[in-house]
């Protein structure tokens, strides 16, 4: 029999294809390798949007790849929160709702194609602030006070505006009308109402703090009351609602979020950089100016936070009946 060495057989097997060759396992590419896109539901230049620029020039830098920005503003945010929710969960989508779009609309929307529960992962609590209560400066009423016994004396009289059904505006003023038993009239807009509220086309509307501080500071509106606990420094001369309506307190807030199934660790990557963002003072001095607190919180107490928001406007939504379709 003709014998045969160790390589002249594995050199035969190879030839037909009987040898399996194992191949080496593809490298996987550190992430990230390419840039990353963050959704803003609203328009640019608005409160949201800037505080979106602020982070993701300062993520960016931090990741090694830039952090563009893409706003898909329309139907309250309702837009971008759909396409966010259908982005591939492959960390190189973000998104920056605000509390409506997460704690509100899925309550008073029944056909909404995103569950702000299941289809989103938390990465931080991005920053808060409140609304002001504003009314052109010619309003005979001067204080909420005073707009309040007028709303009791009229029911259904005075009216407000706000972005539409379920909008931050909207919400917050069907809490101050449950709380002091008075009845206004909404009247939801397509655009802002403020206009309106300076021609007293209607009488009042509650605003976020970034556009309405200007606006009281030049004269151009009255602000009543501030939605915060305590009184801001920004218009130390404005009175909290509380100070008139005890126990009320409900600032706006914005989170950082990314589709659910984006890997643990790139949450974790992103939450250790955003966070280190809202620490700079350049961010938090900037974030200040728009009337706002720069948080940076855990993505477990951003988790913690939607939820909370989630189970409270629910209640609300349902108990005064406010549907949007």
């Amino acid at each position: 029999m003709q014998a045969y060495n160790r390589r002249t057989v594995l050199a035969a097997l190879g030839s037909c294809g009987l040898l399996a060759v194992t191949p080496r396992p593809a490298a996987q590419t550190a992430w990230p390798s390419k840039p990353i896109t963050l959704i803003v539901p609203f328009a640019a230049g608005v409160s949201p949007d800037v505080v979106a620029r602020l982070l993701a020039d300062k993520m960016g830098q931090a990741l090694g790849q830039p952090i563009i920005v893409d706003n898909r503003a329309g139907a309250s945010g309702i837009i971008g929160a759909e396409v966010a929710a259908k982005a591939p969960a492959d960390g190189y989508t973000l998104f920056l709702p605000v509390e409506s779009i997460l704690g509100v609309l899925p309550h008073i929307y029944a056909k909404l194609r995103y569950d702000p529960l299941r289809d989103f992962v938390p990465v931080t609590q991005v920053a808060y602030g409140p609304f002001y209560l504003v009314t052109a400066p010619d309003q005979p009423f001067k204080t909420l006070a005073a707009m309040l016994e007028a709303a009791k004396a009229q029911p259904d009289f005075l009216t407000y505006g706000s972005l539409g059904v379920g909008s931050g505006a909207h919400m917050r003023m069907v809490m101050l009308s449950s709380m002091t038993g008075v009845s206004l009239l909404h009247v939801p807009y397509k655009s802002s109402p403020l206009p309106d509220v300076m021609s007293r086309n209607i009488a009042m509307a509650f605003e976020p703090a970034t556009t309405a501080i200007p606006l009281v500071r030049s004269g151009k509106l009255r602000a009543l009351a501030v939605t915060s606990a305590t009184r801001q420094a920004a218009l130390p001369d404005v009175p909290a609602v509380a100070e008139i309506v005890p126990n009320f307190d409900n600032d706006g807030w914005m989170a950082l979020v990314a589709p659910a199934g984006t890997p643990p660790a790139v949450i974790d990557r992103l939450n250790a950089e955003a966070v280190k963002a809202l620490k700079a003072p350049e961010v938090r001095s900037r974030i200040a100016d728009l009337g706002l607190q720069a948080v940076g919180s855990t993505a477990g107490q951003c988790s913690a936070l939607i939820k909370s928001e989630f189970d409270k406007w629910g209640k609300i939504a349902r108990q005064y009946q406010i549907r949007a379709d």
